[in-house]
């Protein structure tokens, strides 16, 4: 991801078993193109080498407060001066309680107290110990500093043998609370209702009318969003994407299932990326329709035109986004479609051919609103998921 791209993150490794993870989170970060540096407790050195955090990130990796040669020009207020950022991972209930208390007694908790970079904290460790009062106290008081983000352990199996809450979470959300502990807020106190995927029309409980979209850019466009400050909701048809975290996401199957989904939800802004079914069967069959020589011509109707209907009521929101599927005379047609649906503005994007927009990792779209067009060249879905909703908020901006 862009974001990350030359920014400069220090990686805090605490003495817990999901240390290892250390490594995954280095490769996580590097591959997304920071510059990472690690500095370690003697605990965790314990459950993994320095040498190997230092070959993955290239860098040394420091370990110890007074290092010869490097407390003459205070090394430990250079290395709390140095990152744009600072994950503790994992964030063991002991480093937990001294950056509470601000206590300073290693590199690492001295480098803590010393830095105004934003924090990252991801405790791990036992359920029993995760849950205890005084560990939840110190978590408690610890969210009250705006310079500190808190990550919650996933739940699962632990080391320990117990299960519960405790787990480490994947480098990959480890990532995601990053970039959003990153990213500027120009979406603050938007709330924000994002459709995505597809729609399935059934003729009968096993056949039905549907499209290729797999919803990656409605996924992309919610994370994005909610990494800059939006509150999402994700009104989602049927995929097999992981749901965006911090997101709350309404399942859905057919047109009418979206268009009530979305109105039960209050919302400054929609985004309407789903690929809805123009068309639905006039009914459908309470059984398997089974195999006859014959044809089959089943009655269609169309479906509720979600945008059009929306764009016309008095609880409309504020902005109104729409998104144009098309495989020709691409801007020409997404501009017909906002002007005749009554939109602030369109995305449209090529969907015919092997490279078009459904199912593919990137996509390139043009950005169209009332006085402007911006065209947007291929690149990865979440990139341009950015930039769309940096687009949105500056529309939506001249519309309070």
């Amino acid at each position: 991801m862009t974001v990350l791209k030359g920014r400069k993150i220090l990686l805090a490794v605490t003495g817990g078993i999901a240390a290892y993870k250390a490594a995954l989170i280095v490769r996580q970060l590097t591959a997304a193109g920071a510059d990472v540096r690690c500095v370690m407790t003697a605990s965790a050195c314990e459950f993994i080498t320095p040498l190997t955090l230092e070959v993955l990130s290239g860098h040394p990796v420091v370990t110890e407060l007074f290092r010869p040669g490097a407390e003459s020009q205070i090394g430990h207020i250079e290395i709390a001066r140095w990152p744009d950022a600072i994950i503790v991972a994992p964030a063991t209930a002991n480093v937990i309680a001294k950056m509470r208390y601000g206590l300073a007694d290693d590199l690492l908790t001295t480098v803590l107290l010393a830095t105004n970079a934003p924090i990252l904290v991801c405790p791990a460790m036992n359920t029993q110990m995760f849950y205890h009062t005084t560990t939840q106290e110190n978590l408690t008081a610890l969210r009250q500093r705006p310079q500190i983000h808190l990550l919650d352990p996933d739940a699962g199996d632990l080391a320990c043998g117990e299960a519960g809450a405790g787990r480490l979470p994947d480098p990959d959300v480890i990532e995601d609370a990053l970039i959003e502990m990153l990213e500027p807020k120009p979406l603050h106190g938007v709330s924000m209702v994002i459709s995505a995927g597809p729609t399935r029309e059934h003729f009968d409980p096993v056949r039905f009318l549907s499209n290729p979209s797999t919803g990656k850019m409605g996924y992309a466009l919610a994370t994005k969003a909610r990494h800059l400050g939006a509150q999402v909701t994700l009104v989602s048809g049927p995929t097999s994407l992981r749901p965006p975290r911090n997101v709350q996401v309404l399942g859905v199957s057919t047109a009418q299932q979206m268009y009530e989904a979305i109105q039960s939800v209050h919302a400054d802004v929609l985004v309407m990326t789903a690929a809805v079914a123009d068309y639905t069967p006039a009914s459908c069959l309470e059984h398997k329709r089974k195999k006859s020589d014959g044809g089959w011509q089943p009655e269609l109707q169309r479906t509720v035109d979600i945008l059009t209907t929306i764009s016309a009521s008095e609880h409309r929101p504020r902005t109104l986004i729409g998104f144009a599927a098309e495989t020709q005379h691409i801007e020409e047609y997404a501009r017909k479609k906002m002007q005749s649906k009554g939109l602030d503005g369109i995305v449209a994007n090529d969907v015919g051919g092997p490279n078009g927009a459904f199912g593919n990792e990137e996509n390139q779209v043009v950005l169209i609103s009332p006085n402007d067009a911006q065209f947007l060249e291929s690149q990865a879905k979440i990139d341009i998921a950015r930039k769309i909703c940096l687009w949105i908020a500056s529309l939506d901006e001249q519309r309070r």
